[in-house]
């Protein structure tokens, strides 16, 4: 619940973890640069006009420490509700801003953002 003092709710959300599925607090975000399992329940860009389909994986703190790689889930849903599809079962397909309409990526020699 948020505090009257507090601008938002800075509590983490309890879930599985995208990666080891441990049930815990989850506060960090990975934005997967594939489609979702369900649109509109993703990541998304309205500078590019990219829909909100991305991909979205919570992670635990220990998991955050030493994850190399994507994670083995991502969230279906909304993030809160716990919910997990294995990212395996993904589209292939890339799903990634749209250079065109994004010049930092041309100024700063970025390929995408990642």
């Amino acid at each position: 619940m948020m505090s009257a003092d507090a601008p938002y709710d800075d509590e983490p959300v309890t879930g599985p973890c995208c990666n080891c599925l441990e049930i815990t607090a989850l506060r960090n975000v990975m934005f997967i640069h594939r489609r979702g399992p369900t649109p509109g329940r993703g990541w998304g860009c309205v500078v590019c006009n990219l829909p909100q389909d991305g991909a979205v994986a919570l992670i635990c703190d220990a998991c955050a420490r030493t994850l190399t790689d994507l994670p083995k889930f991502v969230c279906t849903g909304y993030m809160k509700d716990g919910e997990r599809t294995p990212l395996d079962t993904l589209s292939p397909e890339p799903f990634d801003h749209d250079p065109e309409f994004h010049p930092e990526m041309r100024t700063f020699g970025m390929d995408g953002f990642r």
